[in-house]
């Protein structure tokens, strides 16, 4: 019979699992109601009964008085082997009072205490009546939808059963308990249905911001939910940019983030690192309002004819350019740093035209002798296009020095010699 008793207790507890996991809210009885619980006993004996463990009946009446009490009379039974094929019968009636816990929720708690008349049959042998204490815990879990004719509930509870009157002061047995049944109810004020004055979901005496508008999401005091219906992460009462795309990065204020601050969002940014206060179109790219290829801001030519070749400052592209600036160390073809800038230059306007076919043409003044002019200019010259072409420039390049063959200046004079040391780059096609 232990057996027994542990299988129905562990069946009561899945039971009551999956009655916890369900999501419809049910009250319990209503106020007033009365009710009828038929149920099935396992019971384990004092040891001084000398008999088994067995299960027994319970029929329970009673009513419910109020929002926390029920009273109620149970007519209860059990029979019970003994040693020497005697049996032993118990069969009492008892009141009790039982104090229920959130009967407005669709478990209710309670405890239970109260007397009974047990009367003790002995097959064979002698009667016996104990004036008997009742006491335990139960839970009551309502089934199925409510109704305003009754309520059916799950009733399961543990306890005990404590003799104190019978006639033998060393004999005072205590039996436990377990008992499962279904307890259905009449009658009454109705449900204990809690009242939800603007249907949030949450009843009135919880609900801290009654008059919600229907449809309105809250939380569990009430109160609205912050609204953010573009569901960028910033509230509607202060998204400054309502209508965000969906999985748009914003900033604060709800608004597309502009990480180079040309008024156009990231996402549509095309052109992104635009300079700090450069004039942009609406794909965020700075204007270039002669389309020929160098935005506006560094454009020294503006208005330049449709298709004109341009250099990197957006001026027409010279079939010869004077690469001024660039220098060398003093009759030698390694650049000097002030060169470089001049030379990025030059190499940002060959990737532009990259079907040019160029020449880098090496020039000198006049002093020294005319060979080793020669050679100094053909060896910076090839300087110049090395230098060219480990920055990406793939234009078909030759280099060439012509010594002091083709002057520009006078050589009598230092201006003049220093504008005839210089390094060209010539189109050839």
């Amino acid at each position: 019979m232990k057996r027994i008793g542990t299988l129905a207790l562990a069946a009561f507890a899945i039971a009551f699992s999956a009655f916890l996991s369900t999501g419809t809210a049910m009250a319990g009885a209503a106020e007033g109601s009365w009710y009828i619980a038929p149920q099935v006993d396992l019971l384990w004996l004092d040891d001084d009964r000398v008999a088994d463990d067995d299960a027994g009946v319970t029929l329970i009446f009673g009513r419910t008085m109020n929002a926390n009490w029920d009273a109620e009379i149970s007519l209860f039974g059990s029979e019970h082997n003994r040693q020497g094929n005697s049996r032993l019968e118990l069969q009492g009636i008892g009141i009790s009072a039982n104090r229920v816990f959130y009967r407005e929720g669709r478990v209710n708690p309670y405890l239970s205490l109260g007397l009974a008349q047990v009367n003790n049959i002995l097959k064979p042998g002698e009667d016996e009546d104990h004036l008997t204490a009742l006491y335990g815990v139960g839970l009551l879990i309502s089934l199925g939808e409510e109704r305003e004719d009754g309520a059916m509930q799950l009733r399961a509870n543990v306890g005990g059963r404590r003799a104190f009157s019978t006639g033998n002061d060393d004999y005072k047995p205590i039996d436990y308990v377990a008992g499962l049944g279904i307890q259905y109810s009449w009658g009454g004020s109705g449900p204990r249905k809690p009242v939800d004055s603007d249907g949030d979901g949450v009843a009135d005496e919880m609900d801290k911001c009654p008059g919600t508008p229907a449809g309105t999401a809250v939380d569990t005091s009430g109160c609205p939910l912050p609204q953010d219906d573009d569901g960028d992460g910033v509230n509607n009462d202060i998204d400054k940019c309502p209508g965000t795309p969906a999985g748009t990065k914003v900033d604060a204020n709800g608004c597309e983030i502009d990480s180079d601050g040309d008024g156009v969002g990231d996402s549509r940014d095309q052109c992104p690192n635009t300079p700090a206060g450069a004039k942009v179109d609406e794909k965020g790219c700075e204007l270039d309002g002669d389309g020929d290829g160098i935005v506006d801001s560094i454009d020294k030519c503006p208005d330049t004819p449709k298709g004109e070749r341009v250099d990197n400052t957006g001026c027409p592209f010279k079939k010869e350019l004077l690469l001024q600036g660039v220098k060398f160390e003093t009759n030698s073809a390694d650049l000097l740093p002030e060169s470089l800038p001049v030379l990025d230059n030059a190499r940002a306007t060959l990737k532009r035209y990259p079907e040019l076919k160029v020449e880098v043409a090496g020039h000198t003044d006049s002093r020294g002798s005319d060979a080793y002019n020669l050679q100094l200019s053909a060896k910076r010259a090839e300087s110049v296009l090395k230098y060219l072409q480990e920055g990406g420039v793939t234009n078909t390049m030759t280099s060439r020095g012509y010594g002091e063959r083709q002057p520009i200046a006078s050589n009598n004079t230092e201006e003049g010699r220093l504008q005839n040391r210089r390094v060209v780059l010539r189109a050839l096609n």
